[in-house]
C-alpha cells in the first residue's frame, strides 16, 4: 500500500502487517479489494503505526482510518487472508481482532472465501 506522509512530503510503501493475498487470488479481486481500499482512504487523513522492518527491507505496519483498522476492514471483505505472526512478541489483542474480522469474511463467504 502506498501512502503520501504530508508532513515528510514523501510517499512510503507499506504492508499491512499480518496480511497477504494468496499468489492464486483471482485478479478481479485484487483489483477490487484495491478500489475499496482507495475508497476508504483516498483523501483521508489517517494514522500509521511502523511495526518494523521486514527482511526485505520494507516497512510493515498498521493504518488507522476513521472508522476503525483498515487491515479489518480488507478481512471481513475477502480481499486478503491472515498470517500466522512469526514473532513471538506480537500484538496478541490486535491479532485477535484481525481474527475476527476474518472470521467475519469466511461467514459471509466473501472475497477470497467464496468458496469457503
Amino acid at each position: 500500500m502506498t501512502l503520501y506522509v504530508f508532513k515528510l512530503k514523501t510517499v512510503v510503501r507499506i504492508n499491512l502487517l499480518h496480511l497477504y493475498t494468496p499468489k492464486e487470488a483471482d485478479k478481479e479481486l485484487v483489483e477490487a479489494g484495491k478500489v475499496f481500499v482507495d475508497k476508504m482512504l483516498l483523501h483521508k487523513t489517517v494514522g500509521l503505526k511502523l511495526v518494523k522492518v521486514d527482511e526485505r527491507g520494507e516497512l510493515v505496519g498498521r493504518i488507522l482510518f476513521s472508522a476503525g483498522e483498515i487491515a479489518a476492514e480488507i478481512l471481513k471483505n475477502g480481499f486478503c487472508k491472515l498470517s500466522t505472526p512469526k514473532d513471538s512478541n506480537f500484538d496478541a489483542a490486535y491479532f485477535k481482532d484481525l481474527k475476527q474480522a476474518q472470521l467475519v469474511g469466511q461467514t459471509k463467504h466473501a472475497g477470497i472465501w467464496k468458496d469457503f
